[in-house]
């Protein structure tokens, strides 16, 4: 007969250690994983879902917004039927000249949304005609100063002018402020209500 040794036990201890560590390893790698798809798709659902209570809000007040009577201030406020000025309509209408809207992008980023306006400025008047983007003002009420710069258009002659704004993540463009002067007039200031911007993913 022969004797036998057994060695199991700590053997044994030593693979159930580290099955134990590979599981607890491969429950955070599936943990991080999980976090990861949540993030990505949880930031386009909060973009989406600003977005959504925007247009709520422009539903619920934007009414309320151009409800006002005429003022007492010199500005004049201009629209393109109840939706606002868009990509090829007149700017201002009422003016000699034509100011033609022929860009207006709206890109959301993580921490600001920009507003890019552009617009084609044919001056048919005798003198020249300077233009200039003004500050826009929010859905939300907030104004915001541009990077637009004033353009002067000789007498006959066709320029473009343009602007760019950084507003709060989530809230829109609700108009735009056109500075205007023929000659050596004094400026004149005209609000303008924009249309409906679709917004760019970053």
């Amino acid at each position: 007969m022969s004797d036998e040794t057994t060695t199991d036990g700590p053997t044994a201890a030593t693979s159930d250690a580290a099955e134990t560590e590979s599981a607890a390893e491969a429950h955070r790698r599936r943990t991080i994983i999980r976090l990861l798809v949540g993030l990505g798709i949880g930031i386009p659902i909060l973009v989406e879902l600003a977005t959504f209570v925007g247009l709520v809000e422009q539903s619920l007040l934007g009414d309320d917004r151009n409800d006002g009577g005429g003022g007492e201030s010199g500005d004049t406020t201009t629209t393109a039927g109840s939706g606002g000025v868009g990509v090829g309509d007149e700017l201002l209408p009422d003016t000699p000249q034509r100011e033609t809207l022929s860009v207006a992008s709206f890109r959301a980023a993580t921490d600001q949304w920009v507003l890019t306006l552009a617009a084609s400025v044919e001056n048919t008047a005798s003198e020249p005609y300077t233009v200039q983007f003004g500050p826009v003002t929010t859905e939300r009420g907030r104004t915001v100063e541009g990077t637009g710069r004033a353009v002067t258009v000789a007498a006959g002659d066709t320029a473009q002018i343009t602007g760019t704004w950084q507003l709060p993540p989530g809230d829109r463009p609700a108009s735009v402020v056109v500075r205007t002067g023929a000659g050596d007039a004094v400026t004149t200031d005209h609000t303008v209500d924009l249309g409906r911007i679709p917004v760019e993913g970053s």
